[in-house]
């Protein structure tokens, strides 16, 4: 589960990447579709945020987006509720994995 987890926050930073190059200031705010990155693994459902909001998410390696559904309360809690998609933090080993693979770090 947390490869998978991992994995996809690896997809989704290269989308970023890629976005961030072509973007300009007038679409700071487009929404850009990025992977859920829950711990299925046959989910390959997108989710569309904000590059702003995608980096306030990033910006704590503990954190995830995922659709509502897709969130496991066993290793992980929901911190932030959305229309759209929901912020969970990750809890125990699954906390240690996530900052160790952490691709900012």
């Amino acid at each position: 589960m947390a490869q998978n987890e991992t994995l996809f926050r690896e997809v989704n930073e290269r989308v970023e990447e890629v976005a961030s190059g072509f973007a300009d200031r007038d679409e700071e705010d487009r929404p850009i579709g990025f992977v859920c990155e829950c711990g299925q693994r046959d989910c390959t459902e997108s989710i569309e945020i904000t590059r702003a909001r995608y980096e306030s998410v990033r910006s704590n390696p503990l954190r995830f987006f995922v659709l509502p559904g897709h969130e496991d309360e066993s290793v992980e809690r929901v911190v932030e509720r959305t229309e759209g998609f929901l912020v969970v933090v990750k809890l125990g080993e699954g906390a240690r994995l996530a900052a160790e693979q952490d691709p900012r770090s």
